[in-house]
């Protein structure tokens, strides 16, 4: 069977990998970080139930739950799109004599037999359990756990198509944001809440297993398989078919950067790659959107006096570490692609490490005009915003940049559908998750001993820290790549 062949393909390629055994304790972490999170949905479950219970009386807790499934579905599709799972590697098997057309659907199947579909039942498993179980049985909770399998299913599915699209042209994004308005509207506008009458009743269907709600979420699956099927195909023949592109385009030599020596040269060097590269400009694209998006949705919960400290810390930290998951976390793996020329002057490295860290710097100034109007209108607090933006400067960004020293994997500039994986190593993962959560776990422990604005200005004061120590860990990160050289240019030139 083809879909067997290719998990043991994908298996033997990831145990031949040279990386294979450097990687199983950041493997390790990985698993931990799962279990982790699989038991922090659990307690989140179980905690919901008690206080549907006691704040909704007039309700039944699944009914309240499910009357706001589309925001589990928002976020299942925010996350999707944010750590979006590995390219199909459908290059390898083009000159097999394998149906190409075969090759995609197996490929979309392997994506709705993936075991993340199964991860938010952590959460609404353990709270129909405590909630309907007495109503419906062992059967009605079995009923329901299948139900948003199937739900969540469908929104990998519509995550892929949406992503899919979005190589094509980053306009595309424009197709979730018009869907989640229409949504929007159905729910306020009317003043009756459709969608989450709906949602109500396909929660309830699923407890008293309505083959009726079953099969029509499984219909949707079958539809949206069914178009990821025409759109997977037209995106890789248009791969195929693409032609070099030798019109002359006008860009900007960024001459003001001269001033700054070599180090400005870098800094030229890291524009050009970012806005003249297929790769890096979509990322960057999309991250501008994102960005907005996430500033947009925290205008609107901190105008909200019963939202949780929690939730306006991650949105903003979401704002200043967007660019630096999305680009600096490929350090090394662009350059892959001509590391060899940037070897050839002493201490050149050092300058282009330089050069990425004033520039992603500079970009934080971005989420910082984009979270104003909160500060200003909204009431989101500016102790927060400038301790992130400070804690991102000196703290998150030197973390991220020593991938330099980790990263094997050369990332293609151009490729799109046939691109190679999203992450360079479990490494980079490990990584990103902790440039995400440290600072609200950090902010967190302050807050137990220190008032609000003492921890926030002990963030601020230990992300100044790290940026007067610039020109140390910048050393060490130079010595440490320099060090592994060789290790360094072999992989690299082994993965373009």
């Amino acid at each position: 069977m083809l879909l067997t062949e290719i998990r043991r393909n994908q298996e033997l390629a990831a145990k031949r990998n040279p990386m294979y055994d450097r990687n199983r304790f950041a493997k390790f972490l990985i698993y931990l970080f799962t279990a982790f999170w699989a038991a922090y949905l659990v307690l989140i479950g179980v905690s919901l139930s008690f206080a549907f219970e006691e704040d909704i009386p007039g309700m039944e807790p699944y009914d309240a739950l499910d009357s706001v499934l589309i925001l589990f579905l928002l976020i299942d599709f925010l996350i999707r799109f944010l750590f979006p799972t590995p390219a199909q590697e459908i290059k390898p098997y083009l000159l097999l004599p394998v149906s190409r057309q075969r090759l995609i659907n197996t490929l979309l199947v392997q994506v709705g037999l993936k075991l993340y579909n199964l991860f938010w039942l952590f959460l609404f498993v353990p709270f129909a359990a405590l909630t309907a179980a007495r109503y419906f049985g062992v059967a009605g909770v079995t009923g329901y756990a299948v139900g948003i399998w199937l739900l969540m299913t469908a929104n990998a599915y519509w995550s892929i198509l949406v992503r899919a699209l979005a190589r094509q042209h980053t306009l595309w994004l424009l197709l979730p944001a018009a869907v989640y308005g229409l949504l929007a509207l159905l729910e306020f506008v009317p003043s009756q809440g459709m969608v989450s009458q709906f949602s109500m009743w396909l929660g309830e269907a699923f407890l008293r297993w309505n083959l009726l709600a079953h099969a029509g979420v499984l219909a949707v699956i079958v539809l949206l398989l069914l178009v990821n099927c025409r759109v997977q195909t037209a995106c890789i023949y248009s791969e195929l078919g693409r032609k070099e592109d030798s019109r002359v385009r006008h860009f900007s030599r960024y001459g003001y950067l001269e001033r700054f020596g070599m180090t400005g040269e870098y800094m030229r060097l890291e524009l050009r790659m970012i806005f003249r590269n297929k790769t890096p400009r979509k990322n960057f694209q999309m991250m501008c959107i994102v960005l907005v998006l996430f500033a947009a949705m925290l205008f609107g919960i901190t105008q909200e006096s019963t939202q949780s400290v929690y939730s306006i810390q991650l949105y903003s930290i979401y704002c200043f570490t967007g660019f630096a998951v999305s680009i600096l976390t490929r350090i090394m793996a662009y350059e892959g692609n001509y590391l060899d020329g940037l070897m050839v002057r002493r201490e050149s490295l050092l300058s282009l490490f330089r050069a990425k860290y004033y520039f992603h710097c500079l970009l934080l100034v971005f989420p910082l005009v984009l979270l104003l109007p909160s500060i200003i209108w909204s009431g989101l607090p500016a102790g927060l915003v400038v301790s992130q933006l400070f804690l991102t400067a000196g703290i998150i960004l030197p973390l991220i940049m020593q991938l330099a020293w980790i990263n094997r994997k050369t990332a293609p500039l151009d490729a799109s559908i046939m691109g190679k994986g999203q992450w360079n190593s479990p490494y980079q993962m490990v990584i990103v998750f902790f440039a995400f959560f440290f600072p609200i776990l950090f902010s967190n422990l302050l807050f137990l001993v220190l008032s609000e604005n003492m921890a926030y200005l002990v963030c601020t004061l230990l992300g100044m820290a790290g940026i007067a120590a610039q020109p140390l860990w910048m050393r060490y990160l130079y010595r440490q790549v320099i060090r592994k050289r060789y290790d360094i240019l072999t992989n690299l030139r082994d993965t373009r």
